[in-house]
């Protein structure tokens, strides 16, 4: 099967790309191992998009452009949320998981792409410093997919990996998170049932009858509606990589979440009728490996609000560093600014048709905590998909790069 490009995973960033890539004139094939689209946004049960708006201590005014701001205010409509104002001026976006698959099926199907689901890259083919062929494997088959070019958007640099080139890997990387979903929440005002879901919890563990690590419960803000909401249990453990350790934080996550609320269930008089109604099909994990690319992102070009001559994505996340405390720590620039990301982070160092977006992208431990988030991951995947197919239709990836500042980083003063 030939295409002139393959993206590989089908989350925020993966959507992005090759939406892009589609609309820029390229036939697209998106490659997903899930049975749905939308990555950890569904599977992980997110519930919040960060990264779409300045930080300020008003009402949230969008920073990023194109199709990040154009998919989240359909979402907005189709999941009935509002932005929301965090602490320190931060703002996100609450949403429907369920909305946001049928949304981006809607969207992927409008573009042309061609949907690959319950598939997954076995192998790479390599000659000459390009990628030849992916082999892919299904449910009972397999196939040659013969790419011109292609965008890594598995949140884990899957395709440098297999090809083996260098990756930009740590010994540990941010802790995990589970989300589950439930019903009979008492009916408060927010900031008090997220108080006092910290204070029932607690009382738990001083008795006895809950483990320490129920600690790290807490209510996703906005996400509270009419006694439903989705609740999020922070993992003690940095990731190690391994899947000795997915594996342990699966266990231990969901036997932990079952606990607490039946724990919750029995000792509160007004959690009498909490019940887990859903769970994450997978347990959040933040950061993985990287890609190697020509330019590296790094904590320096997001605390100062970097702003180079080809950056082709916007950031406006702080970093947000999950260790092994309850809460994450945090390192803030200025208000009502942004970073600008370089196309040269989203293009391989060592592979001449390999582009890479979202959490894949190349940056170091400290940046990629900020451009994690799927604001962000929106937006360097849109304009991976733009090089993408830039490559495929000049041969020079480079000359996209004014178009994609125009679509989605210049505003409209310039």
């Amino acid at each position: 099967m030939k295409c002139d490009v393959a993206v590989i995973g089908a989350g925020a960033a993966g959507i992005a790309a090759a939406i892009a890539a589609s609309e820029a004139g390229a036939q697209v094939v998106l490659v997903e191992r899930h049975g749905f689209t939308g990555g950890l946004a569904t599977s992980a049960m997110v519930g919040t998009i960060c990264g779409l708006f300045y930080r300020n201590s008003s009402t949230a005014r969008y920073a990023v452009r194109g199709f990040a701001q154009e998919f989240s205010a359909k979402l907005q409509a189709s999941s009935a949320t509002v932005p929301t104002m965090y602490a320190e001026g931060l703002h996100f976006l609450p949403y429907q998981p369920s909305a946001f698959q049928h949304l981006a099926i809607q969207q992927l199907q409008q573009a042309g792409v061609q949907l690959m689901l319950h598939s997954y890259v076995s192998a790479v083919d390599l000659d000459n410093g390009k990628i030849i062929a992916l082999q892919l494997q299904s449910a009972g088959e397999h196939i040659d997919l013969l790419p011109n070019t292609v965008v890594d958007c598995s949140g884990n640099a899957h395709i440098s990996m297999l090809a083996e080139v260098a990756r930009i890997q740590q010994d540990h990387y941010q802790a995990g998170a589970f989300v589950f979903q439930v019903s009979g929440l008492p009916l408060m005002e927010p900031r008090g049932l997220a108080l006092s879901l910290i204070r029932w919890v607690k009382r738990g563990i001083l008795k006895g009858d809950l483990v320490p690590e129920c600690e790290r419960l807490s209510i996703i803000p906005g996400t509270v509606n009419k006694g439903v909401g989705l609740l999020k249990l922070g993992l003690p453990e940095l990731f190690d990589g391994t899947v000795a350790c997915l594996t342990q934080y699966e266990i231990d996550a969901r036997a932990r979440s079952i606990a607490i609320v039946e724990y919750l269930r029995a000792n509160e008089l007004e959690l009498q009728g909490l019940m887990i109604t859903s769970m994450a099909a997978e347990v959040g994990v933040r950061t993985m490996s990287r890609s190697q690319g020509l330019q590296m992102l790094n904590e320096k070009d997001i605390l100062v609000c970097t702003k180079p001559n080809d950056g082709v994505a916007i950031g406006t996340w702080p970093i947000e560093m999950w260790g092994t405390e309850r809460e994450p720590t945090m390192r803030y620039f200025a208000k009502d600014d942004c970073y600008w990301i370089a196309a040269g982070t989203m293009v391989s160092k060592y592979l001449a048709n390999l582009f890479f977006a979202g959490r894949a992208l190349s940056a170091t431990e400290q940046a990629i905590a900020s451009a994690r988030v799927i604001g962000t991951c929106f937006s360097t995947g849109s304009a991976a998909g733009m090089l993408a197919a830039e490559q495929v239709n000049s041969g020079i990836w480079q000359q996209a790069i004014t178009k994609i500042q125009m679509q989605q980083v210049l505003s409209e003063e310039g």
